[in-house]
């Protein structure tokens, strides 16, 4: 019988840890994504050489300010589990008022979350669509004029690719998170009706 009133809390604890793990991949994945303009590829496409990073988009400052909160947020709610657990309690928070409170809590955060990921995986779709038009004017122009296209253009196409897989991945870390945190409210939900 003890194990059953601690099934629901443990399951949450699990579902919480998962959660944190995703959206420190997200964190990471966005943070260490970024690709370089070489002096060359500048001079050939008209446009300024520099290091682009998260930094100079704004859905993926959004996305990194998203996987911050969010972290808090888990970490913070975390003990919550943990304590319920050792007291052997099947409802997160002890009280029904408390536990209604941390439920409304996830139900914010996993919509905030949620927007992380959106506004990741919208912005990525976009400008990788440009990019990728770009690069097939550059095919076309090759392929009509019975030339090769410049090594430099190939080697940005090659780091925008890696740049917006890498964007993917974070934004697809938050959405799993978001999933997560959709599973702790159904569970969360369950155990303060069930009494």
């Amino acid at each position: 019988m003890a194990s059953s009133k601690i099934a629901l809390p443990s399951a949450v604890l699990v579902l919480r840890l998962l959660t944190l793990a995703l959206l420190l991949a997200s964190l990471v994945l966005i943070l260490v994504d970024k690709f370089h303009v070489s002096d060359a590829e500048a001079i050939l496409l008209d446009v300024p050489a520099k290091e682009i990073t998260f930094k100079d988009v704004y859905a993926y400052r959004y996305v990194l300010a998203i996987a911050v909160a969010g972290c808090v947020y888990t970490l913070l709610q975390i003990p919550f589990a943990a304590v319920s657990i050792a007291r052997r309690k099947t409802r997160i928070g002890g009280s029904e008022g408390v536990a209604l409170l941390l439920i409304c809590a996830d139900v914010v955060f996993a919509v905030v979350i949620a927007t992380g990921a959106a506004a990741g995986y919208g912005y990525t779709v976009d400008a990788k669509r440009d990019a990728d038009s770009t690069y097939r004017s550059w095919e076309r122009f090759a392929a009509a004029t019975g030339s090769l296209i410049p090594p430099e253009v190939t080697q940005l196409n090659t780091d925008i690719n890696r740049f917006f897989m890498l964007a993917f991945a974070s934004a697809g870390f938050m959405l799993l998170a978001a999933a997560c945190m959709v599973l702790i409210i159904m569970i969360s939900v369950y155990a303060l009706v069930r009494r």
